[in-house]
């Protein structure tokens, strides 16, 4: 589903990336951790097509990001990566269903399209009670859950999640790693997380330790 080879990422004299390469099989749950500074972030960023290495190869689903232009990198985006990040990113002024509808709306989905695939995904994360709810009436935990269901609103090959249960208590980071696997087992995504739960870590289906720029 995704490979990558010898991604090397500085910024200005500090080389963050030192030659990644890695592969990432179909409907795997894989996470990435490490020290602050490692590089987690920067590597995720880059394979979420949000910036691009110095150098190296990055693939997804079969296609080669190097070669698609700005617009159509923006539309593969759109359509193959979903995103969920620590702090929710929901826009406050929206209730839950219309923070996960934003992004099918962007791809063209009609309304009542969009409306039937958020609703089912809220439902499948326990939300149908607060789908009218804005982020302000939602509990941390609820939040993050409307984030998952709009990282998945356009069916994306991956999720990317950067520190998910970040700003979460135990209980609720065991709550949305539990569904994360019921969702890659339920939609066949492929999940990629970055962490710094060691325990959330050994859950996945392998574990990748990035030290100074490197996967070890």
């Amino acid at each position: 589903m995704l490979s990558t080879l010898n991604l090397i990422k500085s910024y200005g004299k500090l080389q963050i990336l030192k030659g990644i390469s890695l592969n990432i099989q179909a409907k795997e749950i894989v996470s990435i951790v490490g020290a602050s500074g490692a590089g987690k972030s920067t590597l995720l960023h880059i394979l979420g097509t949000l910036e691009k290495p110095d150098s190296g190869e990055l693939i997804i689903d079969g296609t080669d990001i190097s070669k698609l232009s700005a617009r159509k990198l923006a539309d593969f985006r759109n359509q193959k990566i979903g995103f969920v990040f620590q702090f929710h990113h929901l826009l406050p002024e929206f209730s839950a269903i219309e923070n996960v509808c934003m992004p099918a709306w962007i791809s063209g989905l009609s309304r009542k399209e969009a409306s039937l695939r958020a609703t089912k995904l809220l439902s499948f994360l326990k939300l149908d009670e607060r789908i009218h709810h804005k982020p302000s009436e939602l509990s941390g935990g609820e939040q993050q859950r409307v984030a998952i269901a709009r990282a998945l609103i356009n069916q994306p090959a991956i999720v990317l999640a950067d520190e998910p249960t970040g700003n979460l208590d135990t209980q609720n980071s065991r709550s949305i790693f539990t569904m994360l696997n019921e969702l890659r087992n339920e939609f066949n995504q492929t999940i990629i997380m970055v962490t710094h739960n060691e325990e959330l870590a050994t859950l996945s289906d392998r574990t990748l330790r990035m030290i100074d720029g490197k996967i070890n």
